[in-house]
């Protein structure tokens, strides 16, 4: 990909994604203690004696456990040390990221879909932060991925990796005219799936512009919220909401292209609230869904959320 493609809206930039570490690590470390609780963050404690993960070696004291001795350490010191553990309590973060065809549309600052990854991969990078495990699931039309969630930062930067790779790669094949809809069938089969990855008691974050929203997919988020949190990021454009005052526009869903006179101040109206009855709709069945719901914009500054 040549440097001219790079952040400029259209394609994700190399860096783009991983440079958020920056900013999240600033709006964690920013974070009082209480609202850093409020937030999932990392639950280890240290114990003496069996736990899920090991956390150091220290030298035996009387009452300690002599099965948990460490007897490598004692052989290389000398003396004898005692195996610690921390019992995890990591709440397992999944990022659920849709990047059908109707995500690669913006007209200003940057395409839904980019929006979409950049707020996918501040939050992903807050909950590593806090010590929390991060994975993902990644699809479109052409394809589908899974990351199980892991507290591992290299993880946690393939994941991101592959957001960039995978979204680059459909932004050359639409250029190219290859692409076909069908978008209902794979954000519904995408909310099936995580169903079936993640644990309960996990955060989930959904990122869409939720165009490919029916009833199925509404019975597969209704049952995901009934063990987990879940948290939608529905991803708008201005473009959508408001035409410009003058001029004729050709807008099209990909199957059928529709004129719309922007200079007539009725079908301007009429456009805007057909887009704001569509939002109503989306936000009723999200609630409905026990769904918790944000709504951030392509011009929106992520730094923000």
């Amino acid at each position: 990909m040549k440097n001219s493609k790079q952040k400029n809206g259209i394609w994700l930039g190399k860096m783009e994604l991983p440079d958020l570490v920056q900013l999240a690590n600033k709006k964690i470390s920013s974070a009082s203690p209480q609202s850093a609780g409020t937030l999932g963050g990392p639950y280890l404690t240290k114990l003496k004696g069996r736990g899920m993960e090991f956390a150091e070696a220290r030298p035996y004291q009387p009452g300690d456990d002599v099965r948990h001795i460490d007897w490598r350490v004692t052989a290389r010191t000398g003396r004898t040390h005692t195996k610690l553990f921390r019992e995890e309590r990591e709440r397992p973060v999944m990022l659920v990221l849709d990047q059908a065809q109707p995500m690669f549309f913006g007209s200003r600052e940057r395409l839904k879909s980019v929006q979409a990854a950049r707020i996918a991969a501040l939050l992903g990078w807050r909950a590593l932060f806090r010590g929390d495990r991060v994975g993902g699931v990644l699809f479109s039309e052409q394809m589908h991925h899974e990351f199980r969630p892991r507290a591992d930062r290299r993880h946690y930067l393939r994941l991101l990796s592959h957001i960039m790779t995978e979204h680059n790669l459909l932004v050359d094949r639409m250029n190219e005219g290859e692409w076909s809809f069908n978008s209902k069938f794979m954000f519904a089969e995408a909310l099936r799936r995580v169903r079936h990855v993640v644990q309960p008691g996990s955060l989930v974050y959904v990122f869409s512009d939720f165009s490919g929203f029916d009833a199925e997919c509404r019975k597969h988020l209704f049952q995901l919220s009934k063990q987990n949190q879940v948290q939608a990021y529905l991803i708008t454009d201005p473009l959508e909401k408001d035409t410009p005052t003058s001029g004729r526009y050709a807008m099209s869903d990909g199957k059928s292209t529709a004129w719309v006179n922007a200079g007539n101040k009725q079908t301007r109206q009429i456009y805007t609230n057909t887009f704001e009855q569509q939002q109503e709709k989306i936000a009723s069945e999200l609630r409905h869904c026990r769904v918790n719901l944000n709504i951030l914009s392509t011009v929106d500054n992520v730094s923000a959320v």
